[in-house]
């Protein structure tokens, strides 16, 4: 019996490590990699968190979703509580879809599903987000944010989905051996190249140059 309880032990340890690291990727990458689109931002922490959802789960990803979205609130937010507030739904929305999709079908079908799951969930669900919450922090009429709609905020939402997607379709793979062999997740890694791994990089790679397309098209207002 105190053996079983070290093991768990070791696990939540390894788990809260795991979660830890996770959610300072997410805050960093905040920095790193930014597409301004009139005044909205797309960084790729939902890429990230979304990673964490499919190794530790829907719980977890919620949780890890509040994390950067208040560190950010804290540190380089300037849109206040409400900002906040729609950082983490729109992050807690993509994740938690994409990682609860995957629990209950754990397959290579099933990840692909998962994410085009959460690019679809999270682009509807935004819509009434930015029409309850936007003209509260832009400090604007709801009728102007509604007429962006279609022409800037369900695009942006969309484009920024599909990023996100296709940054998770890249870079899983890598990011879960490095963690099997750092220790911080338990199970079968699959370490080689086959041909799912060639299909993935090219779902990911068209979903990455569609997203680019309609963030192009959007600073460009070609809308």
């Amino acid at each position: 019996m105190q053996v079983k309880n070290v093991s768990n032990n070791s696990m939540l340890i390894k788990k809260i490590v795991g979660m830890a690291l996770f959610s300072a990727l997410a805050y960093g990458v905040t920095f790193i990699f930014r597409i301004p689109v009139n005044f909205l931002t797309f960084d790729a922490k939902d890429a990230i968190l979304t990673i964490a959802g499919f190794i530790y789960g829907p719980a977890a990803a919620i949780i890890m979703s509040a994390i950067p979205a208040l560190i950010e609130f804290i540190t380089i937010s300037s849109t206040g509580p409400w900002g906040l507030l729609m950082n983490f739904a729109s992050s807690a929305c993509f994740a938690c879809t994409a990682s609860l999709v995957y629990k209950f079908r754990r397959s290579f079908d099933g990840a692909i599903i998962a994410i085009y799951s959460a690019v679809l969930v999270t682009t509807l669900f935004m819509i009434p987000m930015n029409i309850l919450i936007t003209p509260v922090f832009l400090e604007a009429p709801r009728a102007m944010v509604v007429e962006k709609i279609p022409t800037l905020l369900l695009p942006f939402n969309f484009a920024k989905a599909l990023m996100n997607a296709a940054i998770v379709l890249l870079i899983y793979k890598p990011v879960s051996v490095a963690l099997k062999r750092a220790g911080l997740i338990t199970g079968n890694v699959y370490t080689g190249f086959n041909k799912r791994s060639v299909i993935t990089l090219a779902i990911g790679g068209v979903t990455m140059v569609a997203a680019i397309v309609i963030f192009v098209i959007l600073n460009l207002g070609i809308l």
